[in-house]
Protein backbone atom coordinates (compact mmCIF):
# COMPACT_ATOMS: atom_id res chain seq x y z
CA UNK A 1 0.00 0.00 0.00
CA UNK A 2 1.25 3.90 -0.57
CA UNK A 3 0.48 4.37 3.56
CA UNK A 4 3.35 3.74 5.76
CA UNK A 5 2.78 0.38 7.19
CA UNK A 6 4.15 0.74 10.42
CA UNK A 7 6.90 -1.66 11.77
CA UNK A 8 7.26 -4.85 9.53
CA UNK A 9 8.13 -8.32 11.00
CA UNK A 10 9.14 -10.52 8.28
CA UNK A 11 7.19 -14.08 8.81
CA UNK A 12 10.11 -15.09 6.87
CA UNK A 13 12.88 -18.21 7.68
CA UNK A 14 12.23 -20.61 10.39
CA UNK A 15 15.36 -21.84 12.05
CA UNK A 16 13.35 -24.40 13.71
CA UNK A 17 11.09 -27.20 14.08
CA UNK A 18 9.68 -26.94 17.18
CA UNK A 19 6.10 -24.92 17.07
CA UNK A 20 4.91 -22.78 20.08
CA UNK A 21 1.87 -24.62 22.37
CA UNK A 22 -1.18 -22.35 21.24
CA UNK A 23 -2.47 -21.15 17.99
CA UNK A 24 -2.97 -17.75 19.66
CA UNK A 25 0.44 -17.17 20.75
CA UNK A 26 1.45 -16.70 17.17
CA UNK A 27 2.59 -13.90 15.87
CA UNK A 28 0.88 -13.19 12.24
CA UNK A 29 -2.50 -15.17 13.19
CA UNK A 30 -5.17 -12.51 12.68
CA UNK A 31 -8.02 -13.11 15.23
CA UNK A 32 -8.99 -16.92 15.35
CA UNK A 33 -6.68 -19.65 13.45
CA UNK A 34 -8.44 -20.26 10.33
CA UNK A 35 -5.81 -22.52 8.59
CA UNK A 36 -6.19 -26.01 7.85
CA UNK A 37 -3.86 -28.51 6.83
CA UNK A 38 -4.54 -29.48 2.68
CA UNK A 39 -4.43 -33.45 3.62
CA UNK A 40 -5.64 -35.04 6.49
CA UNK A 41 -4.62 -39.04 8.01
CA UNK A 42 -1.96 -40.78 6.35
CA UNK A 43 0.75 -38.97 3.81
CA UNK A 44 -0.33 -39.80 0.26
CA UNK A 45 2.62 -41.59 -2.02
CA UNK A 46 4.64 -39.62 -4.21
CA UNK A 47 2.27 -39.07 -7.65
CA UNK A 48 -0.67 -38.72 -5.45
CA UNK A 49 -0.32 -35.52 -3.41
CA UNK A 50 -3.15 -33.16 -5.39
CA UNK A 51 -2.26 -30.40 -7.42
CA UNK A 52 -1.32 -27.18 -6.76
CA UNK A 53 -0.13 -28.30 -3.51
CA UNK A 54 2.39 -30.49 -4.33
CA UNK A 55 3.78 -27.23 -6.66
CA UNK A 56 4.31 -25.27 -3.52
CA UNK A 57 6.65 -26.71 -1.02
CA UNK A 58 9.74 -25.73 0.94
CA UNK A 59 12.60 -23.72 0.23
CA UNK A 60 15.29 -25.69 2.90
CA UNK A 61 18.66 -23.64 3.18
CA UNK A 62 22.12 -25.39 3.72
CA UNK A 63 22.83 -23.14 6.70
CA UNK A 64 19.52 -24.05 8.37
CA UNK A 65 16.00 -22.65 8.29
CA UNK A 66 13.16 -22.59 5.59
CA UNK A 67 10.67 -20.31 4.01
CA UNK A 68 7.78 -21.18 1.71
CA UNK A 69 8.15 -21.06 -2.61
CA UNK A 70 5.93 -21.61 -5.34
CA UNK A 71 6.80 -23.02 -9.04
CA UNK A 72 5.84 -20.80 -11.28
CA UNK A 73 7.49 -22.55 -14.09
CA UNK A 74 9.21 -26.06 -14.34
CA UNK A 75 12.96 -24.57 -13.36
CA UNK A 76 12.08 -21.18 -11.37
CA UNK A 77 10.49 -20.87 -7.45
CA UNK A 78 9.12 -17.72 -6.78
CA UNK A 79 9.89 -17.02 -2.88
CA UNK A 80 11.08 -14.27 -0.53
CA UNK A 81 13.97 -12.45 -0.96
CA UNK A 82 14.75 -11.66 3.09
CA UNK A 83 14.83 -16.16 2.67
CA UNK A 84 18.31 -16.09 1.07
CA UNK A 85 19.92 -14.55 3.08
CA UNK A 86 21.99 -14.93 6.67
CA UNK A 87 22.76 -12.13 8.92
CA UNK A 88 26.09 -14.02 9.08
CA UNK A 89 27.61 -14.22 5.61
CA UNK A 90 24.92 -12.39 3.53
CA UNK A 91 23.63 -13.55 0.84
CA UNK A 92 23.87 -17.25 0.35
CA UNK A 93 25.08 -19.21 -2.82
CA UNK A 94 22.71 -20.84 -4.84
CA UNK A 95 23.65 -24.02 -3.89
CA UNK A 96 22.61 -23.90 -0.26
CA UNK A 97 19.31 -23.31 -1.77
CA UNK A 98 16.78 -26.17 -1.80
CA UNK A 99 13.56 -26.57 -2.90
CA UNK A 100 11.61 -29.46 -1.70
CA UNK A 101 8.15 -29.32 -3.81
CA UNK A 102 5.23 -30.60 -2.17
CA UNK A 103 6.67 -32.04 1.13
CA UNK A 104 4.57 -33.35 4.01
CA UNK A 105 5.97 -35.72 6.83
CA UNK A 106 9.48 -36.20 5.05
CA UNK A 107 7.83 -37.30 2.06
CA UNK A 108 8.29 -34.83 -1.38
CA UNK A 109 7.19 -34.78 -4.78
CA UNK A 110 10.37 -33.30 -6.29
CA UNK A 111 13.61 -32.13 -5.67
CA UNK A 112 16.13 -29.58 -6.81
CA UNK A 113 19.05 -27.25 -6.09
CA UNK A 114 18.91 -23.94 -6.86
CA UNK A 115 21.44 -23.04 -10.18
CA UNK A 116 20.62 -19.14 -10.12
CA UNK A 117 19.48 -16.77 -7.48
CA UNK A 118 17.37 -13.92 -9.53
CA UNK A 119 16.35 -11.09 -6.96
CA UNK A 120 16.24 -6.76 -7.06
CA UNK A 121 19.11 -5.43 -6.37
CA UNK A 122 17.60 -3.52 -3.45
CA UNK A 123 16.43 -5.09 -0.03
CA UNK A 124 13.90 -3.78 1.56
CA UNK A 125 9.81 -5.30 1.51
CA UNK A 126 8.65 -3.85 -1.62
CA UNK A 127 11.36 -5.60 -3.03
CA UNK A 128 11.53 -8.87 -0.70
CA UNK A 129 10.95 -11.36 -3.68
CA UNK A 130 13.10 -13.32 -5.57
CA UNK A 131 13.45 -16.22 -8.25
CA UNK A 132 15.39 -19.42 -7.91
CA UNK A 133 16.48 -21.01 -11.23
CA UNK A 134 16.43 -24.58 -10.61
CA UNK A 135 19.65 -27.18 -11.60
CA UNK A 136 16.82 -29.24 -14.02
CA UNK A 137 13.20 -28.60 -14.24
CA UNK A 138 10.57 -30.75 -12.63
CA UNK A 139 8.16 -33.19 -13.80
CA UNK A 140 5.23 -30.56 -11.20
CA UNK A 141 2.88 -28.35 -12.93
CA UNK A 142 3.42 -25.17 -12.16
CA UNK A 143 1.06 -22.50 -10.74
CA UNK A 144 0.90 -19.67 -13.20
CA UNK A 145 1.03 -15.95 -11.96
CA UNK A 146 -1.97 -13.81 -11.97
CA UNK A 147 -2.38 -11.86 -15.31
CA UNK A 148 -1.72 -7.68 -14.93
CA UNK A 149 -4.53 -5.81 -13.37
CA UNK A 150 -6.96 -4.79 -15.99
CA UNK A 151 -6.52 -0.97 -16.55
CA UNK A 152 -10.19 -0.47 -16.66
CA UNK A 153 -10.71 -1.31 -13.59
CA UNK A 154 -10.92 0.67 -10.49
CA UNK A 155 -7.73 1.36 -8.86
CA UNK A 156 -8.80 -0.46 -5.75
CA UNK A 157 -8.09 -4.36 -5.56
CA UNK A 158 -10.22 -6.20 -3.51
CA UNK A 159 -10.35 -10.39 -3.60
CA UNK A 160 -10.79 -13.28 -2.05
CA UNK A 161 -7.63 -15.04 -1.73
CA UNK A 162 -6.01 -18.49 -0.28
CA UNK A 163 -2.36 -18.46 1.61
CA UNK A 164 -0.66 -22.11 1.42
CA UNK A 165 2.54 -21.79 3.28
CA UNK A 166 4.60 -23.83 6.36
CA UNK A 167 4.39 -22.33 9.45
CA UNK A 168 6.82 -22.78 12.42
CA UNK A 169 3.81 -24.54 14.15
CA UNK A 170 3.29 -26.91 11.38
CA UNK A 171 6.47 -27.14 9.67
CA UNK A 172 5.98 -30.94 7.86
CA UNK A 173 2.44 -30.03 6.55
CA UNK A 174 1.28 -27.04 4.36
CA UNK A 175 -1.44 -25.48 5.55
CA UNK A 176 -4.06 -23.07 3.62
CA UNK A 177 -6.39 -20.10 4.96
CA UNK A 178 -8.69 -20.07 2.45
CA UNK A 179 -11.62 -17.43 2.12
CA UNK A 180 -9.61 -13.99 3.41
CA UNK A 181 -9.04 -10.92 1.69
CA UNK A 182 -6.23 -9.41 -0.35
CA UNK A 183 -6.60 -5.42 -0.65
CA UNK A 184 -4.50 -3.20 -2.55
CA UNK A 185 -3.59 -0.51 -5.22
CA UNK A 186 -2.85 -1.82 -9.07
CA UNK A 187 0.00 0.80 -8.55
CA UNK A 188 1.23 0.30 -5.15
CA UNK A 189 4.41 -2.12 -4.27
CA UNK A 190 2.82 -3.26 -1.16
CA UNK A 191 -0.68 -4.74 -0.95
CA UNK A 192 -2.36 -5.69 2.13
CA UNK A 193 -4.44 -9.50 2.99
CA UNK A 194 -5.70 -10.65 6.21
CA UNK A 195 -4.94 -14.25 5.65
CA UNK A 196 -3.12 -16.25 8.99
CA UNK A 197 0.83 -16.41 8.07
CA UNK A 198 3.31 -17.11 11.30
CA UNK A 199 6.68 -17.63 11.04
CA UNK A 200 7.73 -19.96 8.18
CA UNK A 201 5.08 -18.37 5.96
CA UNK A 202 7.18 -15.97 4.11
CA UNK A 203 7.10 -16.50 0.67
CA UNK A 204 3.61 -18.43 0.74
CA UNK A 205 1.75 -17.65 -2.31
CA UNK A 206 -1.66 -16.04 -2.35
CA UNK A 207 -3.85 -17.92 -4.76
CA UNK A 208 -6.77 -16.27 -6.56
CA UNK A 209 -9.28 -18.07 -8.48
CA UNK A 210 -9.72 -17.06 -11.86
CA UNK A 211 -13.45 -17.88 -13.25
CA UNK A 212 -12.47 -17.99 -16.98
CA UNK A 213 -10.07 -21.06 -15.96
CA UNK A 214 -12.75 -22.92 -14.30
CA UNK A 215 -11.76 -21.66 -11.15
CA UNK A 216 -7.68 -22.94 -11.71
CA UNK A 217 -5.86 -21.05 -9.19
CA UNK A 218 -2.89 -18.53 -10.19
CA UNK A 219 -0.51 -16.80 -7.81
CA UNK A 220 -1.85 -13.39 -6.86
CA UNK A 221 1.26 -12.13 -5.04
CA UNK A 222 3.46 -13.52 -2.13
CA UNK A 223 3.04 -12.89 1.45
CA UNK A 224 6.28 -11.48 3.40
CA UNK A 225 5.09 -10.70 6.85
CA UNK A 226 2.63 -7.79 9.11
CA UNK A 227 2.72 -4.93 9.83
CA UNK A 228 2.47 -4.40 13.88
CA UNK A 229 0.64 -1.66 13.39
CA UNK A 230 -1.27 0.89 10.83
CA UNK A 231 -4.39 0.24 8.99
CA UNK A 232 -6.03 -3.30 8.76
CA UNK A 233 -5.61 -5.53 7.31
CA UNK A 234 -1.60 -5.67 8.32
CA UNK A 235 -0.49 -8.74 6.66
CA UNK A 236 1.72 -7.51 3.86
CA UNK A 237 2.24 -8.89 0.16
CA UNK A 238 4.22 -8.28 -3.08
CA UNK A 239 1.60 -8.46 -5.55
CA UNK A 240 2.43 -10.50 -8.88
CA UNK A 241 2.25 -7.00 -10.63
CA UNK A 242 5.60 -6.09 -9.57
CA UNK A 243 6.53 -9.73 -9.95
CA UNK A 244 5.74 -9.43 -13.52
CA UNK A 245 7.34 -5.92 -14.32
CA UNK A 246 10.83 -7.14 -12.67
CA UNK A 247 10.66 -10.77 -14.46
CA UNK A 248 9.92 -8.39 -18.17
CA UNK A 249 12.39 -6.24 -17.41
CA UNK A 250 14.80 -9.45 -17.38
CA UNK A 251 13.51 -10.85 -20.16
CA UNK A 252 12.09 -13.66 -18.27
CA UNK A 253 9.11 -15.12 -19.74
CA UNK A 254 6.47 -16.99 -17.46
CA UNK A 255 2.94 -17.95 -17.99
Amino acid sequence: MTRAIGALVFAGLLSGAGGLAGATELPGIHGADDRRPVITGGPPKRGEYPWPWQAIGRVNRGTGGFCTGTLIAPDLVLTAQHCLASRRVGTLPPVSMHFVAGYRFGGFEGHRLAAELIRPERDGPRNDFAILRLTEPLDITPIPLAPAPDARRHPATHARVMLAAYAQDRPHLLSVHENCVMQGLTEGPLWRHDCDGPKGSSGGPILVGAAEDGGAPRVAGISIGFATSGPLPRGIMVPTPVIRAFLDARGITVE
